[in-house]
């Protein structure tokens, strides 16, 4: 089994109403497994920033974009914990997603802050991560619970909790901006 059919990237995207046209950033978007499936979802008139520390991730999606043809996905070398590190505007972006992320962040209230900084009003945040007690992924003390997730998503402003399916070894919610 791949990385992208574990995870299950399109039973997730299929819970978001991604519509054509919209403007999606994918936070710590590794392998662009999600880019890459939202860019055909937003259509050539849409806009997928992919967006990673690493410039081997950036690499990799720029040439998985090209072999699948899409030309609305924008890859950018960024740091998330900092202020502005996106790169993008303010009230850019529809929607932010973050997949597997959130446990790797020292500073994870910076990386949500650039997420409520690029989100419009009203805008969406989709979280997936890992489930606390599964015996394979990230060490457990790194993981964030759903209860953990929900009190620092509250401290940074957004709001309407809504869980979606992310599979047996992931979980997952949908935030608004307000």
């Amino acid at each position: 089994m791949d990385n992208q059919s574990f995870i299950g990237v399109d039973k997730i995207i299929d819970q978001l109403d991604i519509k054509q046209d919209m403007v999606v950033a994918d936070f710590g978007a590794g392998h662009g497994f999600f880019s890459v499936a939202m860019a055909k979802k937003v259509g050539p008139s849409g806009q997928i920033f992919a967006i990673d520390i690493l410039e081997s991730a950036i690499e990799g999606i720029r040439s998985r974009a090209k072999l699948e043809g899409l030309f609305n996905i924008k890859p950018i070398r960024g740091d998330l914990e900092k202020a502005g590190g996106s790169t993008l505007p303010n009230d850019d972006c529809d929607v932010v997603i973050m997949a597997n992320i959130l446990f790797q962040a020292p500073d994870k209230a910076a990386v949500l802050n650039e997420a409520k900084r690029v989100l419009k009003p009203g805008g969406r945040l989709v979280l997936v991560e890992w489930r606390p007690y599964i015996g394979i992924g990230p060490k457990k003390e790194y993981r964030v619970t759903e209860e953990e997730l929900k009190q620092m998503i509250g401290a940074a402003g957004f709001s309407n909790p809504e869980a979606i399916d992310a599979g047996s070894h992931h979980y997952g919610f949908i935030f608004l901006k307000p």
